[in-house]
């Protein structure tokens, strides 16, 4: 899929109770910013047109599926896009990013986006299913909401395996990063400064990243 003509949609997903963290993770500062702010940021330096948040609070995209983990989100913003009138006829693609993953980088982003449009199909990252890609269809919204609703799963891989996605293994991505950036040797670097800190979650207090 070209990027001429489509827009590409940011999606945060925001909408977790934060049990375990003691506290509502989203309002949480790392580097000065929420964490909401700082997805939004990341969703922003992926080149993602605009950027929408998933959080059950007044001001943002609430579930219309209650209790259907992160894809509930995924379903929120198909069915707000479905009943919008200046989406209709126009294609679209959503990049989708839990608020919890702090150290994700815009590179790494834009491999999910580069790849799933080579391919034409949604794109994650193997044995991580979020981020993931996913060019919107007639279909999508319908097929989520079967999953969600009639077969009452929650998977994100078990929805991504049915959409038969593109699935990059994780030790690919710097040799993927080094052919697209060939010339750009800074913008490589900047994948991570540690191996696997990109996938960093933060679930606990005990999980919060150190701040350089």
């Amino acid at each position: 899929m070209s990027k001429v003509n489509t827009t590409l949609i940011g999606l945060v997903l925001a909408g977790g109770q934060s049990r375990r963290m003691g506290q509502d993770k989203a309002l949480m500062r790392y580097k000065g910013r929420t964490l909401i702010d700082n997805a939004s940021l990341l969703l922003q330096s992926a080149s993602c047109d605009k950027v929408l948040i998933s959080r059950n609070a007044p001001g943002f995209l609430n579930d219309r599926i209650e209790d259907a983990g992160p894809l509930s989100g995924v379903h929120a913003v198909l069915d707000a896009l479905s009943q919008s009138d200046n989406h209709n006829g126009n294609p679209c693609e959503l990049l989708v990013l839990p608020v919890d993953m702090p150290q994700m980088t815009p590179e790494l982003l834009r491999i999910l986006v580069s790849r799933g449009r080579e391919a034409e199909k949604a794109c994650y990252v193997e044995k991580r299913f979020l981020p993931f890609y996913l060019p919107v269809t007639q279909d999508t919204k319908a097929l989520l909401a079967n999953y969600l609703v009639e077969q009452s799963k929650r998977r994100v891989v078990g929805f991504l395996e049915i959409l038969n996605a593109v699935s990059l293994k994780e030790g690919d991505l710097k040799k993927i990063a080094r052919k697209d950036e060939s010339d750009n040797k800074k913008r490589l670097a900047n994948m991570s400064n540690e191996d696997g800190v990109e996938w960093l979650n933060v679930n606990t207090p005990g999980d919060w990243p150190h701040e350089k």
